[in-house]
Formats: C-alpha cells, sequence, structure tokens
C-alpha cells in the first residue's frame, strides 16, 4: 500500500505507522468538541497570550516532556535576552528555540548575527539600535517576554554566520538546541521572517477565564456553539477534537514551514511547540497536542511516551519512514542536505553498528539500504555556485541527493528482522558484494557493508526465544524473527554521520538489452524497463527516476550496463486466509481512489482495467514494490512459493576508462536468468 491513505485504518486514513510522524494527530482523542470552537476565520479575533501560558503551566505540572534527562546535550552559544533586548553569551536558563522559514526576502537590510555587529548586539537595547529586526523575530521576542522566559535562540541571531567555526559546531549541535530549549514556537503562518507570527492580533484576555474573553470576542457562539450564519457556510463543524486536529496537521504540511528542509530537525527534537500556522494556534508535546478551542484538556498518563520519533536501537523501519518524511523538502543550497538531515542522521550513525554514510545504514543493513527507490519522479540536487566543482558531496547512491518520493516500502528487505504483522513480506538480502566508501576518489577507503548475514552478537545472551521469535529485555515492546547487533550502551565519542561521495566494490558485471516499450510502476508515476534475457523473454526490471511519458521515446536501443548488488528472496504466498483477502480488497481499493494525501499521487490508467482482476492480483504485502509482478510479460508461473533473484544497478560510466560510474537505475533479475548470463568481476567506483 503506498504510505498515507486506507480508509479502514484510524486517525482519518492516516497508516497507524505513519502516525508518529505527523503532527498533533497521535496525542489527540475523540472527545466532543466544546461548545466555543469556531473556525479562525476573523483576523480581528486576537489570540489570548493565556492560552499558551495554560498549555505551559499543565505540561509543567503534569507532564515528564521537559523534565526527562537529556544526555549529550548541545547549547546554544549566545541567546537573545527578550527583557534587556540584547545578545548574551548562554550560561545557563531556560530558552525558547524559534523555528521559521528564513526565506529570501530576508537577505538584506535585516539583522544577522556577525563578528562586526557581535559588540553591537551585546549592549543592552542592541537589538533596537541595530534595526531591521524581520517582523517574524520581532513578535517572537515580544511574545516570549509576555510569557516570562528570559531568552530566546533564533539562528540569525544567535550564530555568528561568518564564523564558520563556530556555525559547524552549532549546526553539529542544532538537535540539541531545540531538543533543550524549554519550548520551540513555530512560526509556520509566514512563507519568510517578514510576515507576523500570526495574522492575529495577540493579547492577553481580562478576565480571569481565558475562555470567557474568548466568548465575548466571538458574537453569535452560545454554549451549543452553533453560528448563527452557519447554514449558509461552506464547512462543517468538526465532531470532535480529533477531527479539528487532523485538519490542522493536513494545513500544516502544506505550509511553506514544513516543506523547508531545515524545519525537519527542529520539530523532530523538539520536545514542546507552540504552533502559529493558517490563522491558529496549536500545542503540541510528548504527551498531548491541543487547539486554541479546546477547554477540556485531555489526559494522557505521564510516565509512558505513547508514540516516540526515535528509538534507542536500529530501527531501520523507522530511519525509512523519516527519511521519506524528508526527502520531499526543499533547501535553499543543496549541498546543505546532509546538514540539514543531520539531527535525525547523527542519531541512526549512533543506534547502527555501522553507522550512517551519506544516509544510508552502514554494516550488515548497508546492502539493503542501497535498494531504494523513487515513489515518483525526483529531482536532483545540484550545488550552487558557492561550492567549488568536486567538493560537493551529493552522490548518486544516496537518496539525500534527490527531492521528492522516495517509497520508504523498497527498503523493506533492512527491516527483515522485525517479526510483527505490519512489517510481514519475507523480504532478505543476502550480501554479495564487499563495500567501502571514501571522501574522495583516492582518500583512505572504509567499510561500508558487511558480508555477514549474521553479525557477531556481543550481548547474545540477553535475547530470549519463544516459538522462533525473540525479545531483548532493553526493547520490550519489539518483537523480532532474528537478534541484531546493538549500538554499545557508553560510546566514547558521539556519533556523527559521515559524509562520502564515492563508494568502491569489485562486482559482476554485464549488458544487458531492455524492451522497447516503458511501464508506469504500479504505484507512483515512475517507469518500469523490463530486461529481456538471451531468448528475449521478461527476465527482470528496472525502475527509473522518471516517468513514462518521458522515457517512452528514448529507451535505449543498445545493451546497458548493470553490476550486481546483493542476492534476494521473497516469500510469494501470503500468511494467511484473511491476510490475503485484506490485501486483495486494499489493492483494488487503491485502483478506484484518488491518493492525494500528503504528496499527490497519480493513478496508472493504463493498468488499472488489467490490475483490476481479481486472478491476476499477486497478492503480498510487497507488491507495489515488486514492479516486475505487475508487467503483462511477467510469467504467472514464478508466481510460486518464492521469488529469488538478484538486485542490480544500471549504471553509466563517467570516464572513458570505465572505472567511475553514476547510479542510473536500481532493479532485480531473476536468479536463473542471471547466473545463466556470462559476466565479468571488475572493480567500479560509484559517484
Amino acid at each position: 500500500m503506498p504510505e498515507f491513505l486506507n480508509k479502514n485504518m484510524p486517525y482519518h486514513g492516516v497508516t497507524p505507522h505513519l502516525v508518529p510522524f505527523l503532527p498533533y494527530i497521535e496525542k489527540t482523542d475523540d472527545s466532543p468538541l466544546d461548545g466555543a470552537w469556531r473556525p479562525a476565520d476573523s483576523l480581528s479575533r486576537p489570540i489570548d497570550v493565556a492560552v499558551i501560558e495554560g498549555w505551559l503551566g499543565e505540561c509543567d505540572g503534569s507532564h515528564w516532556c521537559h523534565s526527562q534527562s537529556r544526555k549529550q546535550r548541545s547549547k546554544p552559544a549566545w541567546v537573545v535576552d527578550v527583557k534587556r533586548r540584547c545578545v548574551v553569551a548562554y550560561k545557563k536558563g531556560e530558552y525558547v528555540a524559534l523555528s521559521y522559514v528564513w526565506g529570501p526576502n530576508c537577505d538584506t537590510g535585516s539583522i544577522c548575527l556577525v563578528k562586526g555587529n557581535l559588540e553591537q548586539l551585546r549592549q543592552v537595547g542592541g537589538l533596537d539600535k541595530v534595526g531591521g529586526l524581520p517582523r517574524t523575530i520581532a513578535d517572537a521576542v515580544r511574545l516570549v517576554g509576555e510569557l516570562g522566559v528570559g531568552y530566546l535562540w533564533v539562528d540569525r541571531l544567535c550564530i555568528v554566520q561568518d564564523d564558520l567555526k563556530e556555525k559547524g559546531r552549532q549546526l553539529v549541535g542544532m538537535a540539541g538546541i531545540y531538543e533543550g530549549a524549554y519550548f520551540t514556537l513555530v512560526a509556520a503562518q509566514s512563507a519568510d521572517a517578514s510576515g507576523p507570527l500570526s495574522s492575529r492580533p495577540l493579547q492577553r484576555s481580562r478576565k480571569g477565564s481565558w475562555w470567557g474573553a474568548l466568548l465575548t470576542l466571538a458574537p453569535g457562539v452560545g454554549l451549543i456553539g452553533k453560528r448563527k450564519e452557519e447554514g449558509d457556510m461552506p464547512w462543517r463543524r468538526p465532531v470532535n477534537n480529533r477531527e479539528v486536529m487532523n485538519s490542522h496537521s493536513i494545513d500544516l504540511l502544506r505550509t511553506v514551514w514544513f516543506q523547508r528542509g531545515w524545519t525537519f530537525q527542529e520539530y523532530l527534537f523538539s520536545r514542546r511547540r507552540v504552533v502559529f500556522h493558517n490563522n491558529t494556534v496549536n500545542w503540541e508535546c510528548l504527551c498531548v497536542s491541543l487547539h486554541e478551542h479546546q477547554q477540556r484538556l485531555s489526559y494522557i498518563p505521564t510516565n509512558k511516551l505513547l508514540f516516540s520519533r526515535l528509538d534507542h536501537w536500529p530501527s531501520f523501519h523507522r530511519f525509512a519512514r523519516l527519511s521519506a518524511l524528508f526527502a520531499p523538502r526543499f533547501l535553499t543550497f543543496a549541498e546543505d542536505v546532509h546538514d540539514a538531515f543531520s539531527g535525525a542522521g547523527n542519531h541512526f550513525a549512533a543506534t547502527f553498528p555501522g553507522g550512517l554514510i551519506s544516509g544510508l545504514p552502514g554494516g550488515c543493513f548497508f546492502d539493503a539500504a542501497l535498494l531504494w527507490q523513487p515513489y515518483s519522479p525526483m529531482e536532483k540536487r545540484h550545488p550552487s555556485n558557492q561550492v567549488r566543482m568536486g567538493e560537493e558531496v551529493l552522490p548518486s547512491w544516496s537518496w539525500l541527493t534527490y527531492r521528492g518520493n522516495v517509497q520508504s516500502e523498497s527498503w523493506a528487505a533492512g527491516w527483515s528482522y522485525l517479526a510483527t504483522s505490519q512489517h510481514e513480506g519475507g523480504w532478505q538480502v543476502f550480501p554479495t558484494v564487499h563495500w567501502e566508501h571514501s571522501e574522495t576518489k583516492d582518500s583512505p577507503r572504509h567499510p561500508a557493508s558487511s558480508l555477514e548475514t549474521r553479525t557477531h552478537i556481543p550481548d547474545s545472551e540477553d535475547w530470549k526465544e519463544s516459538d522462533g521469535h525473540y525479545t531483548h529485555p532493553s526493547i520490550p515492546d519489539t518483537v523480532f524473527s532474528r537478534p541484531i547487533p546493538l549500538p554499545r550502551p557508553h560510546q566514547p565519542q558521539p556519533a556523527v554521520a559521515q559524509r562520502s561521495r564515492y563508494l568502491h566494490c569489485t562486482s559482476k558485471h554485464t549488458t544487458w538489452t531492455l524492451h522497447p516499450k516503458a511501464y508506469h510502476a504500479f504505484a507512483g508515476n515512475c517507469a518500469i524497463l523490463a530486461l529481456l534475457d538471451q531468448s528475449g523473454n521478461l527476465a527482470g526490471h528496472l525502475r527509473l527516476n522518471t516517468s513514462e511519458s518521458d522515457i517512452r521515446h528514448h529507451i535505449p536501443t543498445n545493451p546497458v550496463d548493470l553490476i550486481e548488488l546483493s542476492r534476494g528472496q521473497v516469500e510469494l504466498q501470503p500468511h494467511s486466509p484473511g491476510s490475503a483477502q485484506t490485501e486483495k480488497e486494499e489493492r483494488l481499493d487503491m485502483l478506484q481512489r484518488d491518493l492525494s494525501f500528503p504528496f499527490p499521487v497519480p493513478l496508472m490508467e493504463e493498468l488499472k482495467a488489467r490490475k483490476a482482476k481479481e486472478k491476476e492480483l499477486v497478492l503480498h504485502p510487497l507488491a507495489d514494490v515488486f514492479d516486475e509482478w505487475s508487467l503483462p510479460l511477467w510469467p504467472e508461473a514464478r508466481n510460486k512459493s518464492v521469488y529469488e533473484f538478484y538486485n542490480v544497478m544500471w549504471i553509466k560510466w563517467l570516464d572513458e576508462g570505465e572505472t567511475v560510474a553514476e547510479r542510473v537505475a536500481v532493479g532485480r533479475i531473476e536468479k536463473g536468468a542471471w547466473e545463466g548470463r556470462e559476466t565479468v568481476v571488475r572493480a567500479v567506483i560509484i559517484a
């Protein structure tokens, strides 16, 4: 199934495994909507600062969100003293972190902290003397002061922009800065920092109860919450708080703020958030999410986190979901992609024993990580002219180099060690190639992969086996199909994601013939090219990073270069009659719906009629990933028991000596067809 929609799932069609990664909806409930609710359709209706104070007070007194210990947390170098209106060196105390969109409109004529104005900005009233404070930041300073918090951290005023050494340290520690904040103020209302924090005015209620002021300012709203003119309005009043927060979640996903690369880690690592967007304000902490008209605060037990966005063990499944949410985001400078992902990247580098190499988990996970596929055509990120040619780290083999929708299920072989029902599929990868990586073509090489399918488990005595499944005391809520290597509990230094441009391998190489017709992927809008064996029969496929309409008249007639990546197999039989029926219904239903949340996914008209026939459906949880099963040429005789294959990469040579190549596409070839083909073992460098 595609990522986001399933009408039979809770949370208004959002599948459960993605709920922890989306705003608000995991931490709300179905409690009835308070009678005072109304949409923020009047820009003159103020936002009451006392509402935010109430949220903070409730969380401070009843939750554990802010008090939980934070190990190895980075600290700001500078903060804004909102009372004295100047920049000060941070020593201790609560600070609010601002998450916003810098935007091109604030590149000139606005304050930035640089070496030349540091002393001036450190003077009392320095922010007022220098002038040119962007509207979003000015509003944030006032609000933080109104809430009684002493300091505000905002990148343009708290990182010395022309001190490259300090700037580098702060960028590496950005996740820790947001994690350590008293709360994060999310300014998603405006497309850049020149806009206001909210289009509605902010003021404090004069009455003892902030609900009294709200009702006074909302004529036509009574205890039953019905507007006098409601019959003429093109909207339906939500039934419960979940509907409100789901609507706000969709609105936030569509903002410029949510689509920016830098805001990904700012949101991910913030423990408490006050979020301004779409003329409203919302609250989200580790326990609850609330909208400004929610009079009754939902209670969630404070001794247990409802969902965790990050795990302390090598969760490839979580890595895939977060990567898929980061990939569509925009960056002004493509070369910043590693920095923008560094918060999550450094976390995964610490939890995966093989580290993280240019966005891919290493060690025993690397072979599966190389198999990522685009869900729809992705745009390549090109470095700016600020980077000298050859110094950029945007390799063709990494998903970080492309902006768009990466299909997280294409990584499913990476989490085959999970035994829970939502990870079914039986897709396994067996390493056949040893991979190394390097920063430059001639610099020292480092191991990227492990040829051992079952690496040594140093703490294997802690794993408990029952009925063929395994559990570990440090991960009590997860069931495994086999033990996995876990990170060392006390590492001498914090792990940092590595950035390498080149992959080195010695692999089997051959050329292969393409079928003259291109096909649509069953899910998505990528082109599928069929690979033909020497007898002209379909032997495998390649999924391209382009659409069928763009490639149909440009399919190479000459054989293409393929190298072997790894060997794989997948069980084709459904796990039970019940799951088979569910899979069939889901796939048939998918063909009838417009999959539009949150990223548009066009349906494949060419395949709709043929795939709607029940007898031709391949009933399998990964049927949307194994593109060859949807090709008209694919023999039904192969849809039995276990499908064995080799993972291959179509490469394009970049030099005359045919030693350096780039990735064009990844696909699979049926085991017998690949092993029956004459190949040459050769050294290849992939850039």
